[in-house]
């Protein structure tokens, strides 16, 4: 099983809504959600698309991120999901790291949620008590336990629950023209061995990485990230198609176009197909730029169709 992480941005939670129905299909992706602002619409909308295509999801209720972070559990989390019921099958996942104040986490988490939801851990450090971690979970109807790769060593023997390992797979360059020399790089070959190394799955953060930004700008070079399987049963690589004429802010759309000009060579090349290849075909066929933000949210989809895939084998 596949466990993608996703904040809910617009353009984030409009991947996973639209490419529900495919991913619905297999039922081996299990999305991870951290709301970074006021839950509203769009994340409405999105986990009806999961419920309605038969997918189970996490939604995070302590965010370290955006205008929900806390390191207990913010009221209006609680009061969304209240009012929503949360549709199809939610799990409630809470984040834990080297800072984090077990007793506190599970004694916020009771008192608002009890057990009523599946709980997740989500252990990007080492809590100071894997112990008090541990059994005080227990009773919360803890299923899973996601666990970064940088520690994953030290939860073998603390956590017999299914654990799940994540890893950032996306080396992020300081700036989008830094990309024109990393043309591509390896991504992760979990959906190889996890199964083998006795876990339960694996997850990344796409094609975005872990790191987070509150707002966009307007780049000097435009980059698009693709993932790919360059040879059956080898591991996932990802490549970088950016702009060539970088010298100043202007005219976004013509670098999209020389970054999609670079993409669809690629793509015809190695003859990949994806819903998310042949929107970008259609973009460059008829000169038209979508937005940045359609761009990261199509470099996302493949991302996931493609790990999807992958697993349907």
């Amino acid at each position: 099983m596949y466990f993608p992480y996703l904040r809910s941005k617009q353009f984030e939670l409009l991947a996973l809504k639209e490419l529900s129905p495919l991913l619905g299909q297999r039922r081996n992706v299990f999305p991870i959600i951290e709301p970074v602002r006021n839950p509203e619409g769009g994340l409405t909308r999105c986990l009806a698309s999961l419920s309605e295509n038969h997918l189970k999801y996490a939604l995070v209720v302590n965010p370290r991120v955006g205008e929900l972070r806390s390191e207990l559990m913010p009221e209006a989390i609680g009061r969304y999901i209240d009012t929503t019921g949360l549709p199809g099958e939610p799990t409630l996942a809470v984040l834990i790291n080297d800072a984090t104040d077990v007793g506190a986490t599970l004694s916020s988490y009771s008192s608002i949620y009890g057990n009523t939801f599946p709980l997740m851990l989500i252990h990007n450090g080492l809590a100071a008590d894997l112990e008090a971690l541990r059994t005080g979970s227990d009773g919360l109807g803890r299923t899973f336990d996601v666990i970064d790769v940088g520690v994953r060593k030290a939860y073998f023997r603390a956590f017999a629950n299914d654990q799940i390992l994540i890893r950032d797979g996306f080396e992020r360059a300081e700036r989008n023209s830094d990309y024109l020399a990393r043309v591509e790089t390896d991504f992760s070959d979990d959906h190889l061995f996890f199964a083998t190394e006795g876990w339960a799955g694996f997850g990344d953060y796409l094609t975005i990485g872990e790191g987070y930004a509150e707002g966009g700008f307007t780049p000097r070079a435009v980059a698009i990230h693709w993932t790919y399987e360059p040879r059956p049963g080898g591991p996932i690589r990802i490549r970088h198609f950016t702009s060539e004429n970088n010298g100043d802010i202007a005219n976004v759309g013509g670098k999209f176009i020389e970054a999609a000009e670079k993409l669809v060579a690629f793509l015809d090349r190695e003859d990949i197909h994806t819903v998310a290849s042949e929107i970008i075909r259609e973009h460059y066929a008829a000169g038209t730029y979508p937005g940045l933000g359609i761009v990261k949210k199509l470099s996302i989809q493949n991302h996931l169709e493609l790990v999807s895939t992958l697993l349907a084998r």
